[in-house]
């Protein structure tokens, strides 16, 4: 299965978060299977590549963007963002959803405590957890 260069993801972030059109500029992006990829670096067109790059986005009914491409990026969001209290963070970091109201759209929001970006999340009138559970919190670590 080949890479396909599609920047049209570009807009996406642009849009949903408010992420500036310069910031985008510095990604390409490339489709392969139901993942989209971001890439700062020159495409090289190797035939047996696994994996360019970061996952920005995964294909489906939508687009849902990847919590480890949103650590990067979520820093020049200006909006879709929602900050959470420390108490907050640490129920979201081990998995569990927020029943509270946001400023935000429906959709996918960016999830933040202080300066740090914790990931994606799904807001529907409350926040839903998106954080893949290899990044979340496990009370046996403390």
């Amino acid at each position: 299965m080949q890479f396909s260069k599609n920047n049209q993801y570009r807009k996406y972030f642009v849009d949903r978060f408010g992420i500036s059109a310069e910031v985008m500029e510095n990604y390409e992006f490339f489709e392969r299977g139901k993942s989209v990829w971001a890439f700062t670096g020159k495409y090289v067109d190797v035939e047996d590549m696994e994996a360019m790059g970061i996952r920005a986005l995964r294909l489906g009914r939508g687009l849902k963007p990847s919590t480890a491409f949103l650590r990067i990026i979520g820093r020049y969001a200006t909006k879709n963002v929602i900050e959470i209290d420390e108490r907050e963070a640490l129920h979201y970091l081990r998995g569990e959803d927020i029943d509270k109201n946001f400023a935000a759209e429906p959709g996918y929001v960016i999830v933040k405590f202080k300066d740090n970006i914790l990931g994606c999340g799904l807001y529907k009138g409350k926040l839903i957890n998106q954080i893949p559970k290899k990044y979340r919190f496990m009370d046996t670590w403390v």
